[in-house]
C-alpha cells in the first residue's frame, strides 16, 4: 500500500470509529428495542463506509490506449474502443481527431499509441518511422469517397473529369453539369486531412485517369474561391446550410452519420457508364471506383497493449464494428469448415 494509500484509510478509520462511536451515544432510558434497532443501523453504515474504503484502495486506474488521426476513421474507433472498453475493463480507449497528418505527426512524437490516416504513409514518413523502431501498418478497412452535395439539389451523379474541374474552379455554375443556374460553392478540407490528399491526387488532378492525364494537371491546385473546412461535421453543417454547395467526404460519415443533411452523387470514372452509388456493396465489387484503404500505423514494441487492441481490431468482433459504421471491413470474415470423413 502507497503512503497516500495509507493516510486515506487511516484518516477513514478515525471518521468511521469516531461516527460509530458518537452515533452510539443512546440515553439509558431509550427502550431497549429502540437501542437494538439503532445499533443496528449504525453497523450498517458502518459497514458501508468500510466497504467504499477498501473499494478507493484497491481500484486500479484503468490504463489507456491513444489513437489519433483520420477524421473519416474517427466514429468507427470510437465504436471499437467502446467495445474493446467493454471487453477489457482495465483499458480504456481514447480517440482523437485533426486528421491522418495530425496522427502521423503524433506518432512519430510519441504523443500517441496509434495513428489513423485514410491514406498510406509516403516513402519519407515510411523511412522515419523505420528508424523509431519495428513500425507496422495495417488496413483495418475500406472506404468510398463520397462527393456530397445538398439534399435538395436536383444534380443527381458526376464523372471524374466534371469534379475535377468543379473543384479546380473550371466549371463555376450548376447550369453545367446538369443542375439549376447557381454558382457553385466548393467546400474542401484543410491540408492535414488524408482524405483531402486523396481526393487532391485521384479527382482534381485526375490520376485516375491514367498518368497523361496525371502529367498535365498534377500541378493544379483546388479553386481559389473553395471554402476550407476543419472535419466532416464542419463539411456536414456548411452543406446542409447551402443548397450550392458541393464537397466531398468518407463513405460512411456521408451515408450513416449524416443521412439527410447530404447527399452522396452517383459516380462515374469515364462519364460514360455506369454511375455507381458509394456502399458497402458498391465498393466490395469494385463497382464504385473511388474508394482506397483505412489505416492503422503503429510501433508493435512499444507495448503489449498494442497489440492486444490490434488483435482486437482484426478480430470478428472489431470487424463487425467497421461494417456497422458503413465501411468494408479490411479482414476476411474467419469461416468454419467442417470435414466429412
Amino acid at each position: 500500500m502507497t503512503a497516500t494509500a495509507y493516510e486515506f484509510v487511516t484518516i477513514q478509520s478515525r471518521i468511521v470509529i469516531d461516527f460509530f462511536y458518537t452515533g452510539s451515544s443512546i440515553p439509558d432510558n431509550f427502550p431497549q428495542e429502540r437501542k437494538n434497532k439503532h445499533m443496528k443501523f449504525n453497523f450498517m453504515i458502518l459497514t458501508a463506509i468500510v466497504g467504499l474504503v477498501t473499494l478507493a484502495v484497491n481500484c486500479k486506474p484503468r490504463e489507456t490506449i491513444t489513437v489519433t488521426g483520420s477524421e473519416t476513421m474517427h466514429v468507427m474507433l470510437q465504436m471499437i474502443g467502446l467495445e474493446y472498453s467493454r471487453k477489457k475493463s482495465g483499458f480504456q480507449v481514447v480517440v482523437h481527431g485533426g486528421g491522418s497528418i495530425e496522427g502521423i505527426e503524433k506518432l512519430f512524437q510519441d504523443k500517441t499509441d496509434i495513428a489513423a490516416a485514410s491514406r498510406p504513409l509516403t516513402e519519407a514518413e515510411l523511412k522515419e518511422f523505420n528508424s523509431k523502431g519495428k513500425f507496422e501498418s495495417l488496413v483495418v478497412a475500406y472506404d468510398g469517397i463520397a462527393i456530397i452535395v445538398h439534399p435538395s439539389n436536383p444534380v443527381r451523379r458526376i464523372s471524374l473529369e466534371e469534379a475535377s474541374k468543379i473543384f479546380a474552379g473550371e466549371i463555376t455554375d450548376w447550369s453545367e453539369v446538369g443542375g439549376k443556374p447557381g454558382k457553385i460553392d466548393v467546400l474542401i478540407r484543410n491540408d492535414k486531412s488524408g482524405t483531402a490528399a486523396y481526393f487532391e491526387t485521384h479527382v482534381l488532378k485526375q490520376k485516375d485517369l491514367g498518368i497523361k492525364n496525371f502529367e498535365t494537371r498534377k500541378n493544379l491546385v483546388y479553386s481559389k474561391t473553395a471554402k476550407i473546412v476543419a472535419d466532416n461535421d464542419a463539411m456536414t453543417a456548411a452543406i446542409d446550410s447551402n443548397p450550392n454547395a458541393i464537397g466531398f467526404m468518407g463513405m460512411g460519415s456521408a451515408l450513416f452519420e449524416n443521412k439527410g443533411r447530404v447527399r452522396a452523387l452517383e459516380y462515374s470514372l469515364s462519364g460514360k457508364g455506369p454511375f455507381v452509388i458509394p456502399s458497402v456493396e458498391n465498393v466490395y465489387n469494385r463497382k464504385y471506383e473511388l474508394s482506397r484503404g483505412l489505416y492503422l500505423f503503429y510501433l508493435s514494441d512499444h507495448g503489449q497493449k498494442i497489440d492486444n487492441f490490434i488483435t482486437y481490431v482484426t478480430s470478428e468482433e472489431g470487424q463487425k464494428a467497421v461494417l456497422k459504421s458503413g465501411y468494408l471491413r479490411g479482414t476476411l470474415p474467419t469461416l468454419e469448415v467442417e470435414v466429412k470423413r
